[in-house]
């Protein structure tokens, strides 16, 4: 025993000792050197895996400082997958955040900048564009021809990069300045939001369907809106068909066809209940009853007595022995003689549009692409395949989601397009490149200055058990297709735990999100800058994460939503400004399916926040959420999701100041309560001031202010209505809602500064 103390205490003595300050310079470091200060720097870090030498076989130890020349651009990807500090001693990333190796942040960049730009040599180049000789243009190293042939339309937010629309995997960026605009028409009203329908064209036709038959469902029978009955005639998304027993559906044949034998596929016969018939008849008549083998998953066929000659058809489905008052089906077919589906065909969408759609050339509209509004509020892309000048109709890929009364549609990516400087365009070209034209904003000798696009998809990753460090002080930049800045990852080998990111700037990511926090457990952003983040990228998201804390970070104009959770637990949320979020299906924060234990306090918010089902224990406590006019709502209780139930208990609102729910939608409120629904339990509206609150609301609702009329059966205790904002708020106009001294129930209401128009690390 004591030969073993004397090595005990050296092995302590030694773990104290050996904490290092390695050093990284990448514009002039060198892999050879130790690493040890600023002379000696290695042009790599530790987990690059284009480290060579040295700074590829360090062990990283607690109390070790990675130390990131401030100035310096760093192209590269770090990841790490059992990185481990200690509670007293993390291991560091330091981005300069004292000043003393070079000047301000070190960068962590994940682009390439564009050079050998030509001019274009001739209109016809351009498609005509009049303006072609000051378009410029560049084949770079990245190969889209999967993005190009994709024979679909594909979601505005699809996060596989093969399924992404061209410019949203590829998109160029004005160095320090901003993401430029893919070119389209009409201009958005903002080029950072290429996809608001409410920029796009309007016109009052429905998408058509190129379908030869009318499909429908007859009287006495229906089916859900969101998914079109057309999908039952090639196996698509399955429609509901209402009544199970004797609901139809019919078909209206462009001619009169012989048939001989029908077929039908049920709905993942396991998992859903089949009918136990399926008649089949023909202008009018019953012609022939089929027994239904529930088991069967491929599509069950039948000959007909004799064959039958008809332009209408009907499927009715029968089912005398269940209550059940709705099935799904994927397909019903028929066929003639030789063995063709009458019923089956390929579709493509049309819209059709004289006032916009006025070209001569059939020509004119190849290559681009179409975004289109539909589904649950989405927008979708895909590539024109064809144009009719005489009928001013553009065909596309079959639409497969839900259509509007009225289409919204906008067209993108075609150098026809390309009118205002920073605009641009893509091109898929042979051996793997993609040609770029751009109109350059400045160019110095020639050359489109500081042109770049992201090559590299995450900064910083940790994995495994990953834990006790610390990221700070950095400017993270410009990548794509991964999980932003800095990933924390623990769904294998382990959970991350005890990670720290502070002081960090992080803009221009396309991906999950700039900040991706995954299967964790103890990690804290604080300080921190995420803005400008383009093709649908959350600011921060925060998924099944066990004890988080978000404190005094500015998320502002990102084109997905600001702060996203999945099954959250354990977390504050204080002093943060989420501003600007208005993309496409965006709001400022989401609280989605098993969010529990989480205190939102002191925070100013812009836009709305939507909590879906099976939460509990929600606080919300002295925040600001202004709508500005753009929702009906400030704040959604939707219980409808995918984990948990639909439960929501023991949610709490108070002194809160939830402002400018529009009026324009006669349902505004400050809480939307589903209705419909489960009651949440506990649910608590206390001290707040509310533009207002409309049934149902059922909780306790106490000492409010609210802004417009509120119905007396949901204004609780002790309200009164101010309508005057100025009456209550010190700058309203400026989005200051901090009551003004000497008002009415001074105890209601937000003390939220409104947020700076800069960001101060």
């Amino acid at each position: 025993m004591k030969r073993l103390i004397p090595t005990l205490l050296f092995i302590i003595s030694a773990s104290f000792t050996h904490a290092a300050t390695y050093y990284i310079d990448f514009a002039r470091g060198e892999n050879t050197a130790d690493g040890l200060s600023p002379a000696s720097a290695w042009k790599h870090a530790p987990g690059d895996k284009n480290a060579t030498g040295n700074p590829a076989n360090i062990l990283l130890q607690p109390g070790d400082k990675i130390h990131f020349k401030g100035g310096v651009a760093y192209t590269g990807e770090l990841k790490f997958t059992h990185l481990q500090g200690s509670a007293s001693r993390p291991i560091v990333f330091d981005g300069n955040q004292e000043g003393t190796f070079g000047k301000g942040r070190a960068i962590l960049d994940g682009s390439k900048m564009i050079e050998n730009w030509n001019k274009v040599q001739s209109a016809e180049q351009v498609g005509g564009n009049p303006l072609w000789q000051k378009i410029m243009y560049s084949d770079v190293d990245m190969d889209l021809r999967k993005n190009f042939s994709q024979d679909r339309f594909i979601l505005h937010r699809d996060g596989k990069q093969d399924r992404q629309a061209p410019w949203q995997r590829l998109f160029l960026i004005d160095g320090e300045k901003r993401v430029l605009p893919i070119a389209q028409r009409p201009k958005p009203s903002d080029d950072f939001y290429p996809d608001l329908p409410k920029d796009f064209y309007l016109t009052p036709t429905k998408l058509e369907s190129s379908y030869p038959h009318k499909i429908y469902y007859p009287d006495g029978s229906k089916g859900n809106r969101s998914l079109p009955l057309i999908a039952i005639t090639y196996g698509g998304n399955a429609p509901v068909i209402e009544p199970f027993h004797r609901g139809e559906v019919a078909l209206d044949l462009d001619q009169t066809y012989e048939i001989t034998e029908i077929g039908f596929t049920l709905y993942r016969p396991k998992s859903s209940e089949a009918p136990e018939q399926v008649a089949f008849y023909a202008g009018g008549k019953e012609m022939f009853v089929a027994d239904v083998d529930p088991k069967q998953a491929d599509m069950q066929r039948f000959q007909l007595p004799s064959p039958v000659s008809s332009d209408t058809i009907t499927f009715q489905l029968r089912n005398e022995s269940t209550n059940k008052k709705w099935t799904k089906f994927q397909q019903i077919a028929a066929f003639t003689a030789e063995g063709d589906n009458i019923l089956q065909h390929e579709v493509t969408t049309v819209i059709e549009d004289p006032e916009r759609l006025i070209q001569k050339d059939p020509t004119w509209y190849d290559n681009m692409f179409v975004g289109v509004h539909g589904g649950n509020n989405h927008v979708y892309f895909a590539q024109a395949r064809k144009y009719d000048p005489a009928s001013h109709r553009l065909y596309m890929p079959h639409f497969k989601s839900t259509i509007y009364k009225q289409t919204r549609y906008a067209l993108f990516n075609s150098p026809r397009f390309i009118e205002l400087p920073g605009e641009w365009a893509l091109e898929p070209m042979e051996g793997g490149k993609t040609r770029v034209y751009l109109l350059p904003d400045t160019v110095k000798d020639g050359q489109p200055v500081n042109i770049g696009f992201p090559t590299l998809k995450t900064a910083l990753t940790f994995e495994g058990d990953s834990r006790h460090i610390e990221v700070r002080g950095f400017l993270m930049q410009r990548y794509a297709g991964g999980k932003g800045g800095v990933a924390v990852n623990g769904r294998t080998g382990g959970t991350p735990s005890d990670i720290r990111i502070a002081d960090c700037e992080v803009r221009f990511m396309s991906g999950q999100s700039g900040i991706s926090l995954n299967y964790s457990e103890n990690i804290t952003v604080e300080n921190c800058y995420v803005h400008h983040c383009p093709g649908w990228t959350v600011g921060i998201y925060v998924n099944r994460i066990t004890g988080y804390n978000l404190l005094g970070t500015r998320i502002d104009n990102n084109s997905g939503s600001g702060i996203r959770h999945y099954e959250a637990k354990q977390g504050t949320l204080k002093n943060n400004i989420v501003i600007n979020h208005y993309g496409m299906h965006s709001s400022a924060l989401n609280f989605y399916e098993g969010c529990r234990d989480i205190l939102f306090e002191n925070n100013y918010i812009q836009n709305v926040i939507a909590i879906n089902r099976s939460v509990e224990n929600l606080t919300f406590r002295n925040n600001v959420v202004d709508s500005q006019l753009n929702n009906a709502v400030s704040v959604a209780l939707w219980q409808s999701g995918k984990v948990g139930g639909t439960h929501m208990k023991n949610l709490t609102f108070e002194n809160n100041t939830f402002i400018n729910a529009s009026p324009d939608a006669n349902w505004f409120t400050g809480i939307f309560v589903q209705s419909g629904a489960s009651a949440p339990e506990n649910l608590i509206a206390r001290n707040n001031v509310l533009s207002r609150l409309r049934p149902p609301f059922p909780g306790t609702v106490e000492n409010n202010i609210f802004m417009h009329q509120t119905d007396p059966k949901v204004a609780g205790t002790d309200s009164m209505v101010v309508r005057d904002p100025a009456e209550l708020f010190r700058d309203p106009e400026n989005g200051d809602y901090r009551r003004k001294p000497g008002g009415p129930m001074m105890n209601a209401g937000a003390n939220v500064p409104p947020p700076p128009k800069t960001w101060q690390p």
